[in-house]
């Protein structure tokens, strides 16, 4: 089989046609291109199709527009855009009963290609529980919300309701720009810049409701063994539907300040200190670059009469105490300055911050670059960044990409565990072009090398926030096999990316489907075999072929 095949020919074996006619026969109207089954031609079923009973297939205009920040999509056979829960049930069971992978999007906001699927997609976007998106339980300091809620406008309703008592714990940097949403947030366990004093949606999520593989609803807490794979667990065991949250007090009368400077290293080292020390402020965030912070931070430091570009920042946001202690710890350890803010400019900075999700920034201002994230979230003591950095950039330099001069992040990042550094890779535009697989190819090989001398030389984890969509499944032969024994036993999709894996896996080894779950195993892979793998579902999915 050629490597260009490989989607279509997995795409072309499912019983499409039975599918479908069984989709019908409940109720469902088929769109292709722009024709409709001949029931829609009547007005009151045209009416219907704004009802959710809607299967979208094989445009490729339309059935392509559903699109995440990943880069590594798979164009779906049928997208679904349910509105209530009867019609998501009989998408669940005859999509299991046909045996067709399904996969879910809430905000596409995305990194890792999570839903990317050639099979079926199901938006979640209009599908809501219940007829209230927020329900206030102030004696109880809780907040139960549908799975379509965007975190932004849960954000500012908590504190508007809480009359300024209450915040919404959770608070991803991207959700002040990207429309970030609730079953989002919960399936990859997201954070963000309130991380480092209150953690993850783990630790604030109280129930979850969702529908399991076969179309039974269930109330999840920590007590049910499903939780850990509900909460990041991608939206392979179950979809969530809403969930009970609680809501933090935060302490009044808080200080928010700004601290910079102008040498990298002696920032880790400050940041290093604070880590040592455990200060938590409510909010800790920051960003560098080895030659000048870029947009509102770039005003920084111009009482500096030598003229020096300040390289770094640190946010912070807490108790007076708490902001004392964290600036006397910086002191030590990095030259700094800091400047006390009001709330607005506070917020001010934060949004500047957000808005570097997809910025990269080299050396080079005469080109474009696309900010590729496919190892970003590093999760490190502060004080072997720079050698980390390092590294990476050397990597980068190797394989003909420029060096990355600038990133951001989390500090303390998730109660203590390390400063948690974004930072991508610098791909010229045309490197994505569909005529060019042999660059995408070096983009491929770029970000397993970046993977694996983070794991062998620092112990350092890849994708420590963001969802890790099919990287987990590319790179982790015990997690594959664990899959696809909850697939066979019903407690899990029909996974796309396992099934895009199995069949490369399949080629490669010459083997039989009944053969992988002996076969697919560490001491069966060599590290020329796993990078190949890793290579070939990469560029599967990013030539979408």
């Amino acid at each position: 089989m050629k490597q260009s095949s490989l989607i279509k020919n997995l795409q072309n074996r499912l019983p499409w046609d039975k599918f479908i006619e069984e989709m019908e026969s409940q109720g469902f109207l088929k769109l292709t291109f722009i024709k409709t089954s001949d029931v829609s031609v009547s007005k009151a079923n045209f009416q219907s199709l704004q009802t959710g009973f809607v299967m979208l297939v094989g445009d490729p205009i339309q059935a392509s527009a559903i699109r995440d920040t990943s880069l590594l999509h798979v164009r779906p056979y049928i997208l679904f855009r349910p509105k209530v829960e009867s019609q998501l049930r009989v998408i669940l069971k005859n999509s299991q009963k046909f045996g067709i992978p399904i996969t879910f999007a809430g905000g596409k906001t995305g990194l890792s290609g999570g839903y990317s699927n050639y099979g079926i997609i199901i938006d979640m976007i209009d599908l809501q529980s219940y007829d209230e998106p927020f329900l206030y339980d102030f004696k109880k300091n809780t907040v139960r919300v549908n799975q379509n809620v965007l975190i932004s406008d849960l954000i500012k309703y908590t504190i508007i309701r809480s009359n300024i008592k209450l915040i919404f714990p959770v608070q991803p940097a991207s959700s002040l720009k990207l429309p970030v949403r609730v079953g989002g947030l919960i399936a990859s366990n997201a954070s963000g810049i309130t991380s480092g004093k209150l953690g993850s949606v783990e630790d604030w999520v109280e129930t979850i409701r969702i529908m399991k593989i076969d179309g039974s609803l269930i109330d999840v807490d920590k007590n049910n063994s499903l939780f850990s794979k509900i909460v990041g667990g991608n939206g392979y065991f179950g979809v969530i539907l809403s969930a009970k949250f609680k809501l933090y007090r935060p302490e009044t009368n808080l200080k928010q300040v700004i601290l910079y400077g102008y040498n990298i290293t002696n920032a880790f080292n400050g940041l290093q200190s604070v880590l040592d020390s455990k200060i938590f402020p409510l909010v800790s965030e920051f960003v560098i670059s080895d030659l000048k912070l870029p947009g509102k931070f770039n005003k920084l430091g111009e009482e500096n009469k030598e003229n020096n570009n300040v390289k770094w920042a640190v946010m912070i946001k807490g108790t007076e105490d708490i902001i004392d202690k964290f600036i006397a710890s910086m002191k030590q350890k990095a030259q700094c300055t800091w400047n006390k803010l009001n709330e607005e400019e506070f917020q001010e900075y934060l949004q500047e911050r957000s808005t570097f999700a997809l910025l990269v920034q080299t050396e080079d201002s005469t080109s474009e670059f696309i900010a590729f994230p496919g190892f970003e979230d590093i999760l490190s003591e502060p004080k072997n960044l720079p050698e980390t950095i390092e590294m990476i950039n050397n990597i980068f330099t190797q394989k003909g990409f420029h060096e990355v001069i600038f990133g951001y992040g989390h500090i303390n990042f998730r109660k203590g565990q390390g400063l948690l550094l974004h930072m991508r890779l610098p791909v010229p535009i045309e490197f994505f072009y569909r005529e060019n697989k042999e660059k995408m190819r070096i983009v491929c090989e770029t970000v397993y090398d970046v993977i694996q001398s983070l794991n062998t030389k620092f112990k350092i984890k890849h994708k420590a926030e963001h969802s890790p969509g099919p990287f987990k499944i590319w790179l982790d032969s015990e997690f594959r096999n664990f899959l696809r024994n909850k697939v066979n036993e019903g407690e899990a999709f029909k996974n796309p990316h396992l099934m895009i894996y199995d069949e490369i896996l399949i080629k490669k080894l010459g083997i039989s489907t009944n053969e992988i779950l002996n076969k697919d195993k560490e001491e069966h892979l060599s590290e020329t075999l796993k990078k190949d793998l890793f290579i070939t579902a990469m560029l599967s999915y990013l030539t979408g072929e």
